[in-house]
């Protein structure tokens, strides 16, 4: 059985339509979100639409980190893993 997963954007930007595939690509890159030359994500999902009308248009891109869709239901067991890490033991505890 499969459950349906929703994920929230990890980076939402909303930039002019009218600006250039090269400032595009520019103002992606500094907003964190991975692209290749042509505006392509490298990784995750990137969502892209126009919003507005006449001269207000917009082109929303929603990057997600990971891939959006179904994943696989898993059981959870009802007993309590210990977690044991040696970064854990040697960290304070405070």
């Amino acid at each position: 059985m499969l459950n349906q997963v929703i994920h929230n954007a990890t980076i939402t930007l909303q930039l002019p339509l009218d600006m250039s595939a090269s400032a595009e690509i520019m103002a992606l890159r500094s907003a964190g979100i991975p692209v290749d030359e042509l505006g392509n994500a490298t990784s995750g999902y990137l969502f892209v639409r126009t919003t507005g009308r006449g001269d207000h248009q917009t082109n929303t891109f929603r990057w997600f980190a990971t891939g959006i869709g179904l994943a696989p239901a898993v059981s959870v067991s009802s007993q309590p893993v210990p977690v044991t890490s040696a970064a854990a033991e040697e960290a304070p505890a405070w």
